[in-house]
C-alpha cells in the first residue's frame, strides 16, 4: 500500500503506535497538516467481513452441535483476517490508502 500523504507526499507508514493501531478514518497529516481519509479497498472490506462473518457463523455451529470441527473451521476463519498484511504487499501495493478530504486545504505550509 502507498501510505503517502497526497498533499506533501511524506510517508505516513510509520506514525505513531496509537495511530497505528487504532485506525481512524480521518486524520491529519503531521507534516503538512491536510485533512485525509482512510481509502479502504474493498476487497480488504470483504476480507474482514467475511472472516468475522466466518468466525461467528462456525462458532455457533460449534456450541449448538458440540462439534470439533465447527471450531477448528472457526479458528481457521479468523486465520483468514490476519492475512490481511499479506494481500497488501501482494495485491494493494499501488493503493493508495489516503486521501484528502474533500474542501481541505492544508493549514500550514510544510515543515520539519
Amino acid at each position: 500500500m502507498d501510505y503517502r500523504c497526497p498533499a506533501c507526499g511524506r510517508d505516513l507508514a510509520r506514525r505513531k503506535l496509537s495511530q497505528a493501531i487504532i485506525s481512524r478514518m480521518e486524520i491529519d497529516c503531521p507534516f503538512c497538516l491536510a485533512r485525509l481519509v482512510l481509502n479502504v479497498h474493498p476487497l480488504e472490506s470483504v476480507l474482514m467481513v467475511a472472516s468475522f462473518g466466518g468466525f461467528i457463523g462456525f462458532a455457533a455451529l460449534f456450541y449448538f452441535l458440540k462439534r470439533d470441527g465447527f471450531l477448528a473451521a472457526a479458528l481457521l476463519s479468523l486465520g483468514a483476517g490476519a492475512m490481511l498484511p499479506l494481500f497488501e504487499r501482494a495485491w494493494f501495493r499501488g493503493w493508495r490508502r489516503y486521501h484528502r478530504k474533500p474542501g481541505s486545504e492544508p493549514d500550514s505550509p510544510v515543515r520539519d
